[in-house]
C-alpha cells in the first residue's frame, strides 16, 4: 500500500531539508508518494495573532478561500495521509489541511507558540516541550548520513590532497552578531590552526555571511592554508557534502541550528564556535540544543577568540554515526501504527 505524505513548506531551505529528511526515512520503511505543497503567508504579526486566537485550542482550521488568498496555498495532489512540516510559519496551513483531509500532522522543532494537540506528533529538540505528542530527539532531522558524506568524498574528482578541516560559516541572526572584528579574528585563528596540525582548510561561507564578511575573511586567512573555498556571494557551489566526507574535523558557526545539526549528522567530530555577542529570546531552545549534543559528546564549542588553543587529541568525541532519521522513522511508524517492509 503507497501511502501519500505532504510536506508543506514556507520556503525555509532548512526547514524543507529537515522534513525531507524524516520524510526519506520514511520512504526506506515503507511505501510513500511525497508531494511538497507551498505555503506563503500574506499578513502580519498583528493578524497572525488573531488567526491564532480564531483557531483555538483544539486548532479550528481555515477555509479554503483564506487558505488560497491568505496563506497562498494552492493544493493540486492528492489526499494525503500525513501531513509534515518544520517551519512556524508553515502550521496555519498545515494545521487546516490535516483536519480537512483527516491525516496526522507532524511538526518537527520547536513548536511553541502552537498547542501540542493541534499534531499528532512533535519531535521536539527543546527540553521544555513534554506535553502528550511531544517527543524529544536529540537533534532535528537531516537529509545528510555519514554513508551520503562519504560517497560525496570519495566521488570528488578534484578533492585536495592532504590533512583536510572544513570551516562551514553562517552569519548575523537575531541571536548571533557578527562585527568585522570577529571575522578578523576567525581568519586569524583559523591561520594558526593550520600551522598549528599541518592542515588545510575547505571553507563553505552560506547564503547569511554577505560579502563584507567574506571580504575579510579572504584577506586574512593565508592562501597557503586554504585546500578549497565555496565564496558564496562571489560564486554559489553546493560542495557541502564533499567537504563535510573529505574533513577529518568539521568547524561551524552555531548561528545556524541546520548546518550545527548537519556537520553532527555526517558522522564527523565537530567543533561549534561563536562570536562574542549572543542575545537569545528568554526560553529559547538553542541553549539546551546545543548542550544536548555537547553533553552526548556530539559537539564542542569554542567561542571564537578561543579557537587557537584548540586540541583534536585532547578531545573526546563521539559522532553520532546512526542517522536521526532512520531513529525518528521508526518511531512514527510506530505512533502512526503503519507496517515497515521486512
Amino acid at each position: 500500500m503507497k501511502r501519500v505524505v505532504w510536506i508543506i513548506s514556507e520556503g525555509s531551505p532548512g526547514h524543507v531539508s529537515q522534513s525531507e529528511g524524516l520524510v526519506a526515512a520514511l520512504a526506506q520503511k515503507t511505501n510513500i508518494e511525497l508531494h511538497v505543497v507551498q505555503t506563503r503567508p500574506r499578513f502580519g504579526g498583528f493578524i497572525r495573532k488573531f488567526v491564532s486566537l480564531w483557531m483555538g485550542r483544539n486548532g479550528n482550521p481555515m477555509s479554503d478561500r483564506f487558505l488560497k488568498r491568505r496563506l497562498g496555498c494552492e493544493i493540486h495532489a492528492s489526499i494525503p495521509n500525513l501531513i509534515v512540516t518544520s517551519g512556524g510559519k508553515a502550521v496555519f496551513a498545515a494545521r487546516s489541511l490535516a483536519v480537512k483531509f483527516g491525516a496526522p500532522l507532524v511538526f518537527i522543532g520547536e513548536r511553541k507558540p502552537y498547542p501540542s494537540r493541534w499534531f499528532h506528533t512533535v519531535f521536539t529538540p527543546s527540553p521544555s516541550e513534554t506535553d502528550l505528542y511531544d517527543v524529544p530527539v536529540e537533534m532535528v532531522p537531516t537529509g545528510i548520513t555519514p554513508a551520503m558524506v562519504n560517497a560525496a568524498a570519495y566521488a570528488w574528482k578534484d578533492r585536495p590532497q592532504g590533512k583536510l578541516w572544513a570551516m562551514i560559516v553562517g552569519g548575523a541572526s537575531k541571536s548571533h552578531h557578527y562585527t568585522a572584528e570577529d571575522w578578523k579574528l576567525l581568519g586569524m585563528k583559523m591561520n594558526q590552526l593550520a600551522e598549528a596540525h599541518d592542515i588545510r582548510w575547505l571553507i563553505s561561507t552560506s547564503r547569511r555571511t554577505g560579502k563584507e564578511a567574506e571580504a575579510i575573511l579572504r584577506t586574512k586567512i593565508h592562501p597557503g592554508h586554504i585546500a578549497r573555498a565555496v565564496w558564496w556571494a562571489n560564486k554559489p557551489e553546493k560542495l557541502m557534502n564533499e567537504f563535510l566526507g573529505s574533513a577529518f574535523w568539521v568547524f561551524v558557526t552555531q548561528d545556524s541550528v541546520t548546518m550545527v545539526t548537519e556537520a553532527v549528522a555526517s558522522g564527523r567530530p565537530v567543533v561549534v564556535t561563536m562570536p562574542a555577542k549572543i542575545s537569545l529570546e528568554p526560553g529559547s531552545f538553542l541553549p539546551g540544543y546545543f548542550e544536548r549534543l555537547e553533553k552526548a559528546a556530539r559537539i564542542i564549542r569554542i567561542p571564537i577568540n578561543r579557537l587557537g588553543s584548540f586540541q583534536p587529541a585532547r578531545t573526546a568525541i563521539q559522532p553520532r554515526l546512526e542517522p536521526i532519521n532512520s531513529e525518528l522513522a521508526t518511531t512514527l511508524l510506530s505512533r502512526l501504527h503503519w507496517p515497515a517492509h521486512h
